[in-house]
């Protein structure tokens, strides 16, 4: 009887230093799990904060990017209008010097026939 007693007292010990440690457990359990939510929470926030600013930094290089090829446009146009205004310029050179060409042609037949009526 007396190592029953004994025997029970000694389960009924470990039973309690078990269970309390078990308890305690649950505690750091339910504590962890409360940081990690946390920890979470701010995770999710400072990926929210990157990802608006990746889209506003986006949006900026997207605007400068458009404003690039804007002025790239205007540059490329104004080219095309100078190569336009050279080759028109060229033509309009090239019809003035046949003309001169033509001209002094007729200048010297005049001379000539000049000079003939006035040695006659």
């Amino acid at each position: 009887m007396k190592a029953k007693a004994y025997f029970l007292s000694i389960i009924l010990g470990a039973i309690l230093l078990l269970s309390t440690t078990s308890f305690a457990q649950t505690i750091d359990s339910a504590q962890a799990k409360t940081a990690a939510k946390t920890l979470q929470e701010n995770e999710d926030k400072q990926r929210l904060n990157e990802a608006v600013d990746l889209r506003r930094s986006t949006k900026t290089e997207a605007k400068t990017a458009r404003a690039n090829a804007r002025e790239a446009d205007r540059i490329e146009d104004d080219a095309a209008d100078a190569a336009k205004q050279a080759k028109l310029a060229a033509r309009t050179e090239a019809r003035a010097q046949r003309t001169r060409h033509n001209a002094d042609k007729q200048a010297k037949k005049a001379e000539r026939a000049s000079n003939k009526s006035n040695n006659n």
